[in-house]
């Protein structure tokens, strides 16, 4: 049995890699101290968030403003009033395009089911099943129905649904996309020759895509701007840059075998949050190489990635190619093909990249692999690495990469953690885990809980691994 914790490195250290050693000692010694503890930087809105999911209650549809009719397959929302509340009937029926809809931050357009389930049904050869153009301020709710968790169902489309052609400020919840040929919901609008669409005219704002179930896709699950945010991309009319993106939530959804990466995300420069998510059995049939991990954080892209689920991620479970400002933290990360993380400098002009307190268990090579050579610092505490494939477990590409590491357990037998039944999926720690009060502060990271929402720290000290134990 090959068992260690890597503790005392919180100074700089400049590495190649972190290796599995034979009869190392399981000990713990004192947390260093040159990782400060400081009170919460940041609030938990993203509980309120997850909060009001679980009260969610039924729309009341019972008097609408307008009725899209099974016949029609488009509707142009000119003459729609903010505030207004759009019924689709229950049903089966073709493709929809909405167009111009213009609610207000104060009064958005309210796009939901009556009556039951609404069924978007069309070949995976059409260009879409659910599409939007030049809207701002809507919500597609599938809420309108009790009884029915997803209100809305997209079946087909080659982009199941499509927020497109300068389409803002909007959110989608409720919704079931399957069997498309590409992606399953995708938020951008990739620019042309018309200056309106490029960079510095145009910024998509307050995305919010939550609680829906996404599976069978072609292409990613989620797929919310442009993926060429540095370089863009070259036209008739020379280059130009994609649009940025500011403010996007993408939590609690499920997403389950879908051709490219479950989740990808690029050019949100400020405000980017995905969580409480399940990715499950992404990066199936990719159409180009590397297209097939779990969760990407793409060019352009900052935030926190947090408190997900990855299982099966023929790929890296996790990889962060943003801004360097990017915080990755209690997340699951079981069974990648790869790398449990991969992070690569792109277009990186912030700090850090950070991966506190995640549990990584089997990736078929690194546990975590660094390739981000030009951001200033790489800082990995409190993970959890179980039985790299590589023997691994946290891998620099060269010298040129820097990195602060401290308080990782590192393991080749899941047995040693002391989860209560990691064959059934039960991530809980038993009161003789190791992984108890072994940690480093992680306060002044803003990181408040754990995967199940748990304080941190429950007792005197702080766990390793996306899991706090709590006294039963």
């Amino acid at each position: 049995m090959k068992i260690y914790l890597l503790r005392g490195m919180a100074a700089m250290l400049v590495v190649s890699s972190f290796a599995m050693c034979t009869k190392t000692p399981n000990k713990i010694e004192k947390p260093v101290s040159t990782v400060t503890a400081q009170s919460p930087a940041v609030t938990t809105g993203e509980d309120e968030d997850i909060a009001a999911d679980e009260r969610q209650t039924v729309m009341d549809v019972s008097d609408p403003d307008y009725i899209v009719q099974p016949s029609q397959w488009y509707v142009d929302g000119t003459n729609i009033a903010p505030g207004s509340v759009v019924c689709i009937p229950a049903g089966t029926r073709g493709a929809l395009l909405l167009k111009n809809f213009k609610g207000t931050a104060d009064e958005p357009i309210i796009i939901v089911n009556k009556g039951g389930r609404v069924t978007f049904s069309t070949s995976i050869t059409a260009s879409y099943g659910f599409k939007t153009q030049n809207c701002q301020f809507f919500k597609i709710l599938g809420t309108g129905a009790a009884g029915v968790k997803y209100g809305f169902d997209v079946n087909g489309g080659n982009i199941g649904m499509t927020m497109d052609d300068l389409s803002s400020d909007f959110e989608i919840a409720n919704v079931e996309v399957r069997n498309s040929g590409f992606a399953g919901i995708m938020a951008k609008t990739d620019p042309s020759c018309d200056v309106a669409t490029q960079r510095g005219r145009f910024t998509m704002r307050n995305i919010i895509i939550h609680k829906n179930y996404i599976h069978k896709t072609g292409g990613e699950g989620i797929y919310i701007g442009n993926s060429f945010y540095a370089e863009g991309i070259t036209l008739a009319c020379g280059r130009v840059l994609p649009h940025d993106i500011k403010t996007v939530k993408v939590y609690s959804n499920i997403i389950d075998s879908t051709g490219c990466e479950g989740i990808q995300v690029g050019s949100v420069i400020s405000g980017c949050k995905v969580f409480n998510n399940t990715v499950k059995s992404p990066g199936l049939s990719p159409f180009a190489s590397g297209q097939n991990n779990g969760i990407q954080i793409g060019e352009g892209s900052g935030g926190k990635c947090y408190n997900n689920m990855v299982k099966d991620a023929p790929g890296n479970g996790i990889i962060v190619l943003g801004l360097g400002d990017n915080l990755v933290y209690n997340n699951y990360i079981i069974n990648a093909g790869a790398h449990g993380i991969f992070a690569d400098s792109r277009y990186t002009p912030g700090p850090n990249f950070q991966f506190v307190n995640n549990t990584i268990i089997s990736p078929g090579q690194d546990g975590i692999k660094l390739n981000s050579t030009i951001i200033p610092m790489n800082t990995v505490i409190n993970n959890v690495i179980i039985d790299p494939g590589s023997g691994i477990a946290i891998h620099t590409m060269n010298s040129s990469v820097k990195l602060t590491a401290a308080n990782n357990y590192i393991s080749n037998d899941i047995n040693t953690c002391g989860f209560v039944n990691y064959s059934a999926d039960n991530y809980h720690l038993l009161s003789s885990s190791p992984l108890i009060n072994a940690g480093v502060n992680v306060l002044s990271y803003g990181i408040v809980n754990d995967f199940f929402n748990t304080l941190r720290p429950a007792a005197d000290d702080f766990d390793i691994g996306a899991a706090e134990y709590q006294e039963p």
